[in-house]
């Protein structure tokens, strides 16, 4: 699934303009999401675009639980951002790489991956097109 050059595959098509939109963290709640290990916040951007794609931030709601799932995500685009901590994830054809802050990663879509582990304080803001991808568990 790595390497597609088809341009958008995953529905909603193009971007359109959207709606202005500001959020404060101040004002902003966590919950639970796509990994059970970690929370979220959203940005509000998935609203406000129609669903063209999402922006939060993750972090830990418990100590690492140890290795994660091996999955993919139906996307045409994700990156990630780490702002706090650190984290260590397996990519299919790339090996480990410890993300810290600064880190920038762009995932290309489908690539195989885990989380092997994180800090208690790792936190990161995460992009994604379309807003809600599935998300495909290869191996446990």
């Amino acid at each position: 699934m790595t390497g597609s050059d088809k341009g958008d595959e995953f529905e909603p098509k193009g971007f359109g303009r959207g709606a202005f939109h500001v959020q404060h963290e101040r004002d902003a709640a966590w919950e639970p999401g796509f990994r059970g290990f970690f929370d979220y916040r959203d940005l509000g951007m998935a609203e406000k675009t129609g669903g063209k794609f999402r922006a939060h931030i993750h972090r830990p709601n418990a100590p690492c639980p140890g290795r994660g799932d091996l999955h993919y995500h139906k996307v045409d685009f994700q990156m990630v951002y780490v702002l706090k901590g650190w984290a260590r994830v397996e990519f299919e054809g790339q090996g480990e790489i410890l993300m810290e802050p600064g880190t920038a990663m762009y995932q290309e879509p489908g690539i195989h991956h885990r989380v092997l582990e994180y800090s208690d304080d790792y936190t990161a803001m995460e992009i994604l097109v379309p807003a809600d991808p599935e998300t495909v568990s290869v191996e446990p």
